[in-house]
């Protein structure tokens, strides 16, 4: 039995228009305007609007939305090989209202909000009037455990740590403690 990697050639067209236009149109508006979704002089607002007009002219806005949450329900698949484009042009997932975390936070509202947090949160964030953020709370910051209470000390018979939690150090943790 063989497999059968090729896309779609309708769906190919989209990947084929996606990479075009990144090339064309988001590339170079991003070495001119770096951030220029983000920016609030009206005329490079007005040049990102003509860009995502066209994004939705070709039913590219807010990709990872399922249909029933208003999106073209691509699924996984298409998702990932359109992302893979996205991906090599910084300002890209931003032009195409797909950036994180605000994705994540619409699919969120998109599938359990209820109505009124829709029009106040999910239909801002969609219009990009509205940008949601990711914020850490360890007092001492960082994204990684080893920046953050507990510290991590596995011993060869105990399996503890240190700090506030009690709780063992996972596999592949530093074994000693300075």
């Amino acid at each position: 039995m063989a497999w059968d990697f090729s896309t779609d050639p309708e769906f190919q067209e989209k990947l084929d228009w996606v990479e075009q236009f990144c090339k064309e149109e988001i590339e170079p508006l991003e070495y001119v305007f770096p951030y220029a979704v983000r920016s609030r002089d009206p005329k490079v607002q007005a040049l990102v609007k003509e860009r995502q007009d066209q994004i939705k002219a070709q039913g590219l806005w807010a990709i990872f939305l399922d249909e029933e949450l208003g999106g073209p329900g691509y699924g996984q698949l298409k998702l990932g090989l359109l992302n893979e484009i996205l991906g090599r042009y910084p300002s890209a997932p931003q032009m195409f209202g797909a950036a994180a975390p605000d994705t994540g936070n619409m699919e969120m509202l998109a599938a359990y909000g209820t109505d009124e947090q829709k029009e106040r949160w999910l239909k801002p964030m969609l219009d990009q009037k509205l940008w949601s953020a990711y914020s850490m709370t360890e007092p001492q910051g960082g994204r990684t455990p080893t920046c953050s209470g507990p510290t991590p000390c596995a011993t060869a018979t105990s399996g503890s740590s240190t700090g506030r939690s009690g709780s063992p150090a996972p596999a592949g943790w530093p074994t000693s403690c300075s």
